[in-house]
């Protein structure tokens, strides 16, 4: 059946709780036909003044990250963007390609 408002794409996203502004810039770039639908990885508002702390934040990412894809797949989005960059280039080339990897294994892409 068609969207009737998103007849065109449906896009998938996932963006950290904390995060204020992927959700209205996804809105204002979104054309007639195109649904953006928000899925949020809980995480606490958590202080990034050194490494300890921005790796406990990367770690709370990585723990709600695929609970946050499990919520927003039963829409049958066309594409799922990660609004976030920290998970796409942690760990660098290798890691990216572990994630991009592990997303497709995930029960709701199969």
């Amino acid at each position: 059946m068609t969207d009737r408002l998103g007849y065109r794409l449906k896009i998938g996203v996932v963006t950290p709780s904390t995060n204020t502004t992927v959700q209205p810039e996804m809105d204002s770039m979104r054309p007639p036909g195109v649904t953006n639908h928000i899925s949020r990885i809980h995480i606490s508002d958590l202080p990034l003044g050194n490494d300890i702390q921005f790796t406990a934040m990367v770690d709370a990412i990585e723990s709600g990250l695929f609970p946050a894809v499990d919520l927003v797949m039963p829409c049958a989005p066309d594409h799922l963007l990660m609004g976030m960059s920290i998970p796409t280039f942690w760990g660098g080339a290798r890691g990216a390609t572990a994630l991009h990897a592990c997303m497709e294994q995930q029960p709701a892409f199969l």
